[in-house]
Parts: structure tokens; sequence; C-alpha cells
């Protein structure tokens, strides 16, 4: 045969696509690992090296051989710098910028050529910020992760330092569980003495006033206190630590040195003296010099108040700033607390320790000068944690019905006198009911629907102030209702059938005892705030099926039509409802995310909605209600924990508090032990739904 047409067939066949059958696959498997393991053979014999990495300063400058592709393809800041330094051109000197430990560069170097990183215990600290550096993501993860399983009280502040200068915000805040949940512990290691250490002491008038102190809100309080001195008078770490700060509770309840307080004060005693001597010898400047509010203002968010005995974080719309937070606290004594916060982003060790004030060395006080708070004692709380309650002024009380503890539901009813300050227990209701609403009208008590923990309701009963009966069942069970009454008659509104958000409106009418339907409303929706306003009955917020709204609407009466009217500015569920000095109060409640703090105020005059005075407490299915001049907010649900305590909105200074003058509630409050200041019981959201 020819050749040339052996050759010629032989082109033709090569040039014909191989079919899938006919292609070979030689898969070296052993290929990768050899290809790498020659590679680094070549970086220590500085073979075919194309650059060269300076790492350290001065004399201490090593130089280290390597592949810019290989050592670029593990590590994104690698990558950038060396792109940066070629620029076209082959450049094979590198300088890197930063502290590194030498020894944990040289071993995530040979991790890029080996896969394999071996590291001793004492350098995984080292390793990390290597790593957290270069961006080597797999090693920054293991080595976080070794660093936070192998966290104790003597290395835990270290190792926080560490996730915080890399900013891995996850592992910091696992860190931060550790702290509060070992920070008895924490707080006797030696490590804290390389912290800075900022002591205050708080100047109070009386034992009870010192015994009902919040000492988580204590700190909060400080804290805020530090962050006003930083923004407002420009003061540095350096003026917190030279010595022990003395403060006291001002009428706009904040926290103020004691320098502020003028000569010849009640409160200028010759402890007050004492201090200020001791502040002109270290030249520390004085504070701001303010006395109180000069008018009604409405605070961006809430303030947690000294003497509420929850201790709920309360949850902000505001995301938590990192560089001012406490981070745990522990009580050290009677009257002493210590913990761990974060000051302008620096973390410090905080001592706040309460002391009594004693009488004034001068001897022409009169009563009209005399300290704001010695007046005054805290609210106590319920007897049962509860949210999901009826609510209502009964006979010049406040009078709170079932409601539900975690998954109890519970027939108790107790009532709040305001003159003595104390709670009495009333006849118990006949039924346990939980997501239930309540009305009075012509001096009874009706408590409508709600659930018994199993089932939704369509019972009903009437208080008449020494015992229960029972009533006419509505023509639909349902829980999550909103009650109200207008025109003589009991108005139940919306709720929840156990499958769905209803439209339906019902009245019943106390005089036939008979239930009547009115025109559905637009929406139909449950755990929504109702109440009366301008002889109209308002359905707020809530939710459909499933989804939280801020939509509202209201019934005319007299032409049996809702009428949709302005929108909440936030979507809520489960706010207390009420009107309040002629206008409509919407009161915490939960956005579908968290428990909110948060109020809002809608003018029928104008049909919009105001942001009111936040809430110390946030209050997911709260219950609402006036009692004289006063608007109280009961129990609830903060996210965490169910709530059993109780607070007004004082009309004075427009925001919400605990405290009420001992003038108004003559017998004494009992001493509160630290163990029990928060007898809020513990549960979870999907509970307070």
């Amino acid at each position: 045969m020819d050749p040339t047409v052996v050759i010629n067939t032989l082109d033709e066949e090569e040039q014909k696509p191989a079919k899938p059958a006919e292609m070979l696959v030689f898969d070296d498997s052993a290929h990768l690992n050899k290809v790498l393991m020659n590679l680094n053979k070549l970086r220590k014999n500085k073979q075919f090296c194309d650059v060269v990495l300076h790492v350290g300063s001065g004399q201490d400058m090593h130089e280290i051989y390597a592949h810019r592709a290989v050592v670029a393809s593990v590590s994104p800041y690698l990558f950038e710098l060396l792109a940066q330094k070629t620029k076209g051109t082959l450049q094979n000197q590198c300088k890197i910028n930063g502290n590194f430990d030498i020894s944990a560069f040289e071993r995530l170097v040979d991790y890029a050529y080996t896969s394999r990183l071996e590291v001793p215990k004492s350098k995984m600290k080292a390793m990390y910020l290597a790593a957290a550096k270069l961006k080597v993501h797999p090693v920054t993860k293991y080595c976080g992760k070794y660093l936070v399983e192998h966290l104790t009280p003597d290395n835990c502040t270290g190792v926080r330092a560490i996730l915080v200068e890399s900013m891995d915000q996850e592992l910091v805040a696992e860190v931060d569980a550790y702290l509060r949940e070992n920070i008895a512990e924490v707080v006797k290691s030696k490590e804290l003495q390389s912290l800075p250490h900022i002591q205050v002491e708080l100047v109070q008038h009386s034992s009870i006033e010192m015994d009902a102190t919040n000492n988580k809100h204590l700190c909060h309080m400080v804290l805020d206190w530090m962050r006003s001195s930083f923004d407002q008078e420009g003061v540095l770490m350096e003026t917190l630590t030279e010595k022990v700060h003395m403060l006291y509770l001002n009428l706009d309840r904040t926290l103020h040195d004691c320098n502020d307080i003028e000569t010849g004060d009640a409160k200028d005693t010759e402890l007050i003296q004492d201090y200020k001597r001791l502040s002109r010898r270290l030249s520390q400047p004085k504070g701001s010099k303010t006395k109180g509010r000069s008018g009604i203002t409405t605070p961006a968010k809430p303030r947690q108040f000294l003497y509420t005995r929850s201790d709920s974080s309360g949850s902000s719309s505001d995301e938590e700033d990192r560089d001012w937070k406490i981070i745990a606290t522990t009580s050290t004594g009677a009257h002493s607390t210590m913990g761990l916060a974060v000051v302008s982003g620096t973390m410090i060790v905080l001592s706040v320790v309460q002391r009594l004030n004693g009488p004034a060395n001068n001897g022409d006080s009169s009563p009209e000068v005399c300290s704001t708070t010695a007046g005054y004692t805290t609210m106590p709380p319920m007897m049962s944690s509860r949210c999901g309650m009826g609510t209502a002024e009964f006979q010049g009380r406040l009078l709170v019905c079932g409601g539900y503890d975690r998954g109890e539901c519970l027939r108790t009813v107790e009532a709040y006198n305001l003159a003595t300050n104390r709670w009495s227990s009333l006849a118990s209701m006949q039924t346990p009911r939980g997501r239930v609403d309540a009305t009075v009208l012509h001096g009874l008590v009706y408590v409508i629907g709600g659930s018994d923990g199993s089932k939704e309701l369509a019972s009903a009963e009437v208080f008449n102030g020494s015992s229960w009966s029972t009533l006419p069942p509505m023509p639909v069970a349902r829980s999550n209702t909103g009650v109200c009454n207008l025109d003589n008659k009991v108005f139940v509104v919306g709720g929840w059938n156990g499958k769905r958000g209803l439209s339906c409106c019902d009245i019943f009418d106390p005089l036939t005892k008979t239930w009547s339907s009115a025109a559905p409303m637009l929406l139909g929706r449950y755990q929504a705030g109702v109440a009366c306003l301008n002889r109209e009955v308002y359905a707020v917020g809530g939710c459909d099926s499933w989804t939280c709204v801020a939509s509202v609407e209201k019934y005319n009466p007299i032409t049996n039509t809702w009428t949709e009217v302005a929108s909440l500015q936030n979507a809520r569920r489960g706010c207390g409802v009420v009107e309040y000095n002629g206008k409509l109060y919407a009161v915490g409640g939960h956005d579908g995310v968290r428990s909110l703090c948060s109020v809002e105020v809608y003018d029928a005059q104008t049909n919009s909605w105001s942001p009111g005075p936040s809430l110390t407490s946030c209050r997911a299915n709260v219950g609402v209600a006036v009692v004289g001049s006063r608007l109280f907010a009961v129990g609830g649900f903060n996210g965490k924990a169910f709530l059993n305590t109780v607070e007004f909105l004082d009309a004075r200074t427009n925001e919400w508090t605990t405290f009420v003058a001992k003038s108004e509630a003559q017998q004494p409050v009992p001493r509160i032990a630290e163990d029990d200041r928060d007898s809020s019981r513990e549960g979870s959201a999907e509970e307070c739904r």
C-alpha cells in the first residue's frame, strides 16, 4: 500500500469526532497531590519561585520563598496584594504588612502546599489571627471553633479580644454567652487585671431603694452615663479609670455625676462634699449640669428603669451597638455588682457599688427641695407571670383576668390597688382562659372566648365583684379576639378559630342576653388591638392568617360599616390598644420578628399615627387599661420570658415608669432578694403567638 494513502487515512480518522464509547479516560488521582508535593520541594529548594514574601520588621525580617499562583489561590489577601504588586511585571519582592507571628505565617504557607496544618495548642491564637488576616477561611474557622470550644475563665477575655480584632461577630457572640454563664468565675481571673477598670458608686436615699434596685438595669444606666460622657463632654478612657465616680439618679431617669449637685441642695451631704473635693484635686471636669427636662419629650428608645424587677434585655428595633454594651454582670455583695462591658469599643471591667446618702450637712433644707426619688417606691409585680390576658379598670382598681404562662392557661384573677400599692386575689374564673380579652360595662366585667390550652372557646362569663356567672356562648368559638363596649353593648371583634383569622364582629346585649352580628371587617384578623374612640370601634394591627399587619379600620355603628383609616407606622400584633386623653394608644406588641417596646398614638382629627413614649420593657400580648389618670401596661412576653411586671405612663413626664409616690402607696414594699428580682418565667416565642 502507498504510504501516502495510509497517512491520509489516519488523518481523516483523527479529524472525525470520537464517540463517547471510544473515548479513553485516564484519571490519576495521585497527580494533584504529587504536583503540590513537588511544588513544595521546589519551594524549599528555592527553585522556580517567583515571589519572596518579606514578613516581620527591622532585624526580625524573614524571607519566605513561594510560588505566587499557589499562595494566591489559598489566600484572597495575598491574591489582592500580589495582583497590585505585579502590574504587568513579575516583581518577586513583596513585603507583608501587619504584625504576623512568623511561625504561624510559615505554617500557613506549608498548608497552601500540603493541605495539612500542624499547630501547637500554644500557637492557636496566633494561628487564628494570621489566618484571619490572610483570609484563609478554612483555617480561620477551624482555629476559631477550637478556641471557643476550649474557653476557660482565665482565657475567655483574651480569646474575645482576638475574635473582635478579626471581626468574627458570630464567635464573639458565643464567647459573650460563655461570659454570661461563667461571669462569677471570670471576675476572679488574673486576666482581668490587664483590662481598664471603671468604678462607680450610686448614692441612694433609703435601704428600700437599694434593695429594690435591679442591678442589671443599673449597669446599663451606668453605660448610658459613660456614653453620654464620651459623646457630650469628650471624656477619655483615662479619665474614667482614674477615680471612683459617684453618681445619683436624676428626675429624667438618667444618672449624673454628683459634681452636678449644687451647694446647699438637700442631696449635698458630707459624703457628696468629700467627693467634690476629691474631684477638684484630680482636676476632674464637671458634668453638663443638666438638672432635668425642660419639657415633655419622647425617647428614641426605651430606657432601662432602675427600680423595675424585670431583667428583660428589651428587644429593640435598633441593632445592638457592639461598641457600647454590657456583656455580663454578677453580684459580688449585698449592694455591689461587677461585670464586663464594652465602652467605645474597648472591653472594660465595671464595678458598681450602692451607697446610702446620709443627711445633708446644712440645716436649712426644706421639704420642697428634698430628693425626687426619696419620696417614691416601686410597684410590686403580679402574683403570676402572664400574657394574653383580659385587662380593665374595675372599681378603681387594675383588674387582670386569665392569660397564660408558658403553655398553661390561667383562670386566676388579681387586682392592683393604687392606694395601697398591693395586688390581691379575686374569685377565679369558671374556665381557664388564655389569649382572651375583657371589658367593663355597667360595673360588670365581661370576659369573652379565649383558649383553654387545647381548643378555642365560645363560652363567656361575667364578674360582679364577688363571683362569676356563665353567659350565652358566642356564635363562633375563637381566641385572640378584641373586646370593647359601645352603646351599652359588648363588641367582640375578629379572632382566631384554629384555622384562620376571622373578620366577623359579634355584639352581646346584656339586657336581652342575646348575640347579634354586625358587618364583618374588611380584613380577617386576630391578635388585633380593639378599643373605642369617639363612639366608633377601632381594630388595630394584628395578623391576617400568618402575616403581621399595620392596617387599621374603624366601625361606625350608625351606618354598620367598616372603614380603613391610617395604618400604623410599624406592623404589630398582640399590642394593647386603649383610648387615653382623647387619642388611641397602641402599646408594645410583636412585629413578627421581635417583641416591641415602641408605642404609637393615633389622632382621629388628623387621621395619623405618631411615635409615643417607649416602654421600659418590651411586651408582646400585653394588657393595657386606664385607671384614674394613668395608662397601665401589664405583663406580656419580652421575647425571652413571660412577665409579671407592670408599668404606667406618667403624664407629667410622658414616660413609662414603675415608680409611685409613697404618699399614694402607704404600705411598704417588702425587701426583694437578689435572686427574686426577675420573677418572670422563661418561655418560647412560639408559645406567645
